[in-house]
């Protein structure tokens, strides 16, 4: 007999539903990042301090959209640990790494934006050097989540690959992505373009009705 809270989640959906948040988050990513991307084209302190002064308000909404984005993450990453801690089953200690990796990376991708915001909130008081410090901040938050994402794509890898929880194409796709990122002249295009297109396809999955198997009888 299903529970009450069993029944209430069919009834609206959410566990059906929930993987779909990885397609918010990357949404949330795409929209922040364009919005936040008119600070981030200027490279000299002047030319910051004009931008934080003339474009705070366009900075601030990039900045939240992209935390709302962030948030939906956190909510992708409960549904990828559900389903990988079903098929590894035990103490899930693969399933513990990837989930801590993800949190991790989350928690980078969130402070990300962080410096851009603060500046447009006080740019009367700062100056081209101070403006020009600040965004240097949030590199330091992208090469965290740079070298926390490895981990979660290499755990949730090697569960896909012997459970089969995910398919094991994508479970060597992930090996290959964690390479890239780990090397740091090019790692950076595997966080911002390969990473999200990973997100996407792993919501799908999730979220996709898992295929009849059929049984052949005596």
């Amino acid at each position: 007999m299903a529970t009450m809270a069993e029944t209430r989640a069919g009834a609206w959906g959410w566990e059906r539903y929930a993987p779909l948040s990885g397609l918010l988050a990357v949404i949330g990513w795409v929209v922040g990042t364009g919005l936040l991307d008119v600070a981030e084209s200027k490279e000299k302190g002047p030319e910051l301090l004009a931008v934080y002064q003339s474009d705070d308000g366009q900075i601030l909404a990039g900045g939240i959209i992209f935390l709302i984005g962030t948030a939906f993450f956190f909510w992708f990453l409960g549904s990828l640990r559900s389903r990988l801690l079903a098929a590894e089953g035990g103490d899930g200690r693969l399933t513990t790494i990837a989930f801590a990796s993800g949190v991790g990376t989350a928690i980078c991708l969130m402070l990300l934006p962080g410096p851009d915001m603060a500046a447009a909130i006080s740019n009367e008081d700062l100056d081209a050097s101070a403006s020009l410090a600040l965004a240097t901040v949030g590199d330091s938050f992208f090469l965290g989540a740079e070298y926390l994402l490895p981990v979660m794509l290499v755990a949730s890898g090697i569960i896909a690959l012997r459970y089969g929880v995910l398919p094991r194409w994508l479970a060597w796709i992930q090996f290959l992505i964690a390479l890239v990122l780990l090397t740091g002249f090019i790692g950076w295009a595997a966080l911002i373009f390969a990473f999200p297109i990973w997100v996407l396809v792993v919501s799908y999955l999730l979220w996709r009705p898992a295929p009849a198997r059929t049984t052949v009888g005596p």
